[in-house]
């Protein structure tokens, strides 16, 4: 991880170390002491019974030797400096290089001890370095040292190219065009299952998800409580329910715990339906009702709430992965969120247009894309039950783009395609059209259709010159998911936030920032408190999961080494290793979200580290062991090593920050203040985490005065206010979104299909020059209720 400055080792002579570190005592021992800490943990992995052996004796020769090395050196007015312990060694095994090492360590530990050491010793094998007694918590003995750290501060995001994906002239023939598809796709409601499902129902103030009605699910992915806790579905959010774990003293984690909820609070999507066919231009999809055993009131079905809280997708085109786990692969495969993972994924290519050919696709720097083919066949957030995306292009390939919704006459990208008919919403042109002029031709044309049996088998048949059946598709129909996550990718790319006024006191002008504001900003980057922000929320784009950042930024004129995964300390000081802009902070207990510990459905793991230490057999996709994983780690990395990747979730960028509450994974905190509060305490669940939690989460002792330098810092510096006004490019259509739904008497008022009512809450359609922001987190009334 890169935590103050970039966790980055054999890194270049005098770079800096993160502001407010201490950098150790020069010595040789401290060579030694990362050695030999490293090899008395390392992986058991039986290669031989004998190996195993002699392996298990050097850990023990490492553990009693470590002592006396630290005591002679510490009673030597000079520095020890001992040969390389790793000097001429091949890394083939682990087992023989740790027996070679240890038995190099005592030779070496007996000629300079001798029989000077004359107070009896003693040897705690388990025992981690310990934290200094002198720094914040959330430190280990040695840690800069081991580990040393140079990552970039805060900048201005106008200096930061975006990352672009990989081969994209093979599939797109016009940018422009594919990002007019993209805006209008993602904001158009059609797309959901229901007709009224879009994109930007969950992202549209900026970027994030506003609403507080209905927006609560009663658990973390991997928990199986059922329970809503916090009112039930449809329940009005208020500000007293925050934060969700709430103490009597909020500077102190072990004070008496007023509330600790595990609801996550999040964002409603659809009701749970069956799909049963999607008929060619239709509204909506054709579905059943399917009883929730969760999701209703009284036995009516309500929308369903999400288990994560909602990122913004502003600037998230510079992460290396998205969702919260990251499983939305920066590969994108075409298909689906899961890149090599989904090894069987493939879209079609014509030859000619007599015959088609299945193909793999790999698209770097494309996670976006990944990522947008996940949720319209969620049946939580806009699909239903055996959705499938070639039904999605069945329904809309011959629809007009944004039919039902209004689109302002200078829209910054889809002006030139309003219509202006006799019904003036929408554009004038079809999905088909705006597709055929965004995409390379081999993608859609062909006079072949495909048919796919019950089996999933596919056959390539000529048209036959009839309205195709419910198992018939064209090859555009069929291919609608590769153009829905590029288009959307391209789209997502220009809502780049590069004009707060943290980039312009960057770009010079140093009254974009109140003196206030500059001492936040000092607190942030560690040079006037030891709180290591920008280890985690580093450079100008705020996050370490960004690709820049991940494949080496420049820092004071050198370029850092790559590195997706390293070796660090865990919570109880012990090494550990972990991807890199992924962590585990302590905000509920492991057991409830794996995170970036779980597996894709095809059971390979989400994480890097995994992909480098679990043994072939452990990956189902043999294209992920070929995956090239930018790691410098010394010694590399072992099969079987200790990894720490449950209950992590991405860093998230700052950027934007008022403008995004509620905050965290779970949706827990609901003000900039409370974050910070966080923090300061050192989470909530350290001691219950401590095992998986980053070393560096742990209380911060700011005063009160800090403490509101640093949310003034985290407001309105990082706020672009283009953002703010919804001007391009954050302008957008006119969009009805689900916000909650009408009551009678304390019962949901139902429909003609038997389920809940929908309220919706209009958001007005803006153009370049942008408009009013819809309101805020908590900002709607309390009898918005809907209740009679």
């Amino acid at each position: 991880m890169v935590h103050g400055a970039s966790a980055s080792r054999n890194q270049p002579a005098g770079l800096a170390t993160r502001p407010g570190g201490d950098r150790p005592a020069p010595g040789g021992r401290d060579r030694w002491w990362r050695f030999f800490f490293w090899f008395s943990r390392a992986s058991e992995a039986r290669r031989s019974s004998l190996e195993t052996e002699v392996a298990m004796h050097a850990r023990h020769l490492a553990a009693v030797i470590l002592p006396l090395l630290n005591m002679r050196c510490r009673n030597q007015k000079e520095p020890l400096i001992p040969p390389n312990p790793l000097g001429g060694l091949k890394m083939q095994s682990p087992h023989r290089t740790h027996a070679i090492v240890a038995a190099r360590a005592l030779a070496f530990a007996v000629a300079v001890v001798g029989t000077s050491v004359t107070s009896p010793v003693v040897v705690n094998a388990q025992a981690p370095p310990a934290a200094s007694e002198a720094a914040r918590e959330g430190t280990c003995e040695q840690a800069q040292e081991l580990f040393p750290d140079n990552n970039p501060g805060p900048g201005s995001l106008k200096e930061i190219a975006v990352p672009e994906p990989t081969n994209l002239g093979t599939y797109v023939r016009s940018r422009a065009a594919a990002i007019a598809l993209g805006k209008a796709l993602f904001w158009d409601m059609q797309v959901g299952s229901d007709g009224v499902q879009a994109c930007a129902s969950c992202h549209f103030r900026g970027g994030a998800d506003p609403r507080s009605v209905n927006q609560v699910n009663p658990g973390g992915q991997d928990n199986p409580d059922p329970t809503i806790d916090l009112g039930g579905p449809n329940y009005h959010l208020k500000a007293s329910d925050f934060p969700l774990h709430k103490l009597a003293d909020p500077t102190d984690r072990t004070s008496t715990i007023l509330r600790s909820l595990d609801d996550v609070v999040s964002s409603q999507g659809v009701l749970l339906r069956r799909f049963v066919r999607a008929v060619p231009g239709a509204a909506r999809d054709e579905t059943i009702v399917v009883p929730d055993p969760v999701f209703n009131i009284r036995g009516i079905n309500t929308r369903r709430a999400e288990p994560r809280n909602t990122p913004t997708v502003i600037n998230a085109a510079f992460t290396l992965q998205n969702f919260w786990d990251r499983r939305a692969e920066n590969v994108f495969n075409g298909v689906s969120v899961h890149g090599a993972g989904d090894y069987a994924a493939r879209v079609l290519r014509a030859d000619g247009v007599g015959g088609i050919t299945p193909v793999v696709v790999r698209i770097e720097n494309a996670s976006l894309a990944s990522q947008a083919v996940g949720p319209p066949l969620s049946n939580r957030e806009m699909g239903s039950i055996g959705r499938t995306f070639k039904d999605v292009g069945k329904r809309l390939a011959s629809a007009r783009a944004l039919r039902m919704q209004k689109v302002a006459d200078d829209d910054s990208t889809l002006a030139p395609f309003v219509n202006h008919g006799e019904y003036p919403r929408g554009l004038d042109q079809t999905y088909r059209e705006m597709i055929e002029r965004a995409f390379q031709p081999a993608w859609w044309r062909s006079d072949l259709i495909v048919r796919v049996a019950p089996n999933g088998a596919l056959a390539f048949v000529p048209h036959p010159n009839r309205p195709l059946r419910d198992d018939e598709y064209t090859m555009l129909e069929h291919n609608f998911s590769l153009f829905f996550g590029l288009s959307i990718q391209l789209y997502e790319m220009t809502l780049i936030s590069d004009d707060a006024p943290i980039d312009r006191f960057f770009d010079g002008y140093q009254g974009a920032l109140t003196a206030k504001e500059r001492r936040g900003l000092a607190i942030f980057t560690s040079e006037t408190a030891d709180t290591a922000c920008f280890g985690c929320h580093s450079g100008a784009e705020l996050t370490d999961n960004s690709r820049r950042i991940l494949d080496g930024a420049v820092v004071d004129g050198v370029r850092q080494p790559a590195e997706w995964a390293e070796r660090m300390f865990n919570g109880e000081c012990e090494v550990v290793a972990y991807d890199q802009g992924i962590y585990n902070i302590g905000v509920r207990p492991t057991e409830e979200d794996l995170g970036g510990g779980s597996n894709d459905p095809f059971g390979n793991p989400l994480s890097f580290i995994k992909l480098l230490t679990l043994p072939a057999s452990a990956i189902p996709s043999w294209e992920l062991l070929t995956y090239p994983i930018p790691n410098i780690a010394n010694p590399p990395f072992a099969i079987g090593e200790r990894t720490v990747t449950d209950g992590t979730f991405k860093v998230p960028s700052l950027r934007n920050l008022q403008l995004t509450a509620p905050y965290f994974h779970n949706g827990g905190q609901s003000t900039i203040r409370q974050v910070v509060e966080f923090y300061n305490r050192g989470g909530d669940f350290r001691e219950h985490n401590v095992q998986n939690i980053d070393f560096e989460i742990g209380k911060l002792n700011l005063t009160p005065q800090q403490i509101d330098e640093l949310v003034a810092f985290l407001g309105r510096p990082l706020t672009d206010l283009r953002v703010v006004r919804q001007s391009a490019p954050f302008d957008h259509p006119q969009l009805f979104v689900p916000n909650g739904h009408a009551m009678s008497r304390g019962r949901p008022k139902v429909n003609d299909e038997g389920v809940a009512q929908d309220l919706l809450l209009e958001v007005p359609e803006v153009g370049r020059r942008g408009g009013r922001l819809p309101s805020g987190f908590l900002e709607q009334g309390d009898d918005d209720d809907g209740d009679d």
